[in-house]
């Protein structure tokens, strides 16, 4: 028997061994490297016309597929590092799911959120642990950020429990941490909510797509 689909609602990649920053939270899951910092705006601008516009007056938005910023392109999908709050060493990482334009000019990314194992907290106390330094737990925890916070784009591979994956580059997701009942779930669960399930067989069906066969454990 099937059970309840869960996360139903979204809550508001060389050998690289840096990880999502440690969160710090204001109310619920919040992440949000500081957006004090002035905008120059030649540094960040978007490309191409909007692609939808939401909002009116000072709340009106435009919204783009894509944007330049320190002479790099960065698209929706893009897997980016972003620099984390208090100046710590250790980057946030996130996929671009919302590239906006205020009226005020300033440019927003909305980024839905890996977590690392320190990140990553049970419920009755203590971290989930993993057995591979390079692994994050995916989550559908999203919030905006400053087109500013963006370090540089990075590889994150979404890989079954069940398969083996070479030593190399990047970054690989394995489960899916649930940032309310605090929880661990694997990509092969089938009871997520769909349109979660959907977007979980197509990171891993591009993440295999892209590594080629890999052997079972």
């Amino acid at each position: 028997m099937v059970s309840r689909r869960r996360f139903a609602q979204v809550y508001s990649s060389d050998d690289e061994e840096d990880f999502v920053a440690e969160t710090r939270s204001q109310g619920q899951n919040s992440r949000r490297p500081d957006d004090g910092t002035p905008v120059k705006p030649d540094d960040a601008k978007p490309v191409g016309e909007p692609v939808k516009v939401t909002g009116r007056g000072e709340r009106r938005r435009n919204h783009y597929g894509q944007f330049e910023y320190k002479g790099e392109r960065y698209e929706l999908e893009d897997t980016v590092m972003l620099f984390s709050e208090e100046n710590s060493l250790i980057p946030y990482i996130a996929i671009i799911k919302d590239i906006t334009k205020k009226q005020d000019g300033r440019m927003m990314i909305l980024g839905q959120w890996f977590y690392r194992q320190e990140d990553a907290k049970k419920k009755d106390g203590g971290n989930w642990v993993v057995n591979d330094t390079r692994e994050l737990f995916y989550s559908f925890h999203r919030n905006e950020v400053p087109v500013e916070s963006v370090m540089h784009r990075c590889l994150v591979y979404f890989v079954p429990d069940h398969k083996q994956l070479r030593r190399g580059r990047g970054f690989i997701v394995r489960k899916v941490y649930d940032t309310v009942d605090k929880k661990l779930w694997k990509l092969t669960d089938k009871d997520y909510a769909v349109s979660q399930q959907r977007e979980i067989d197509l990171f891993v069906h591009k993440s295999l797509s892209r590594l080629g066969d890999l052997p079972d454990l």
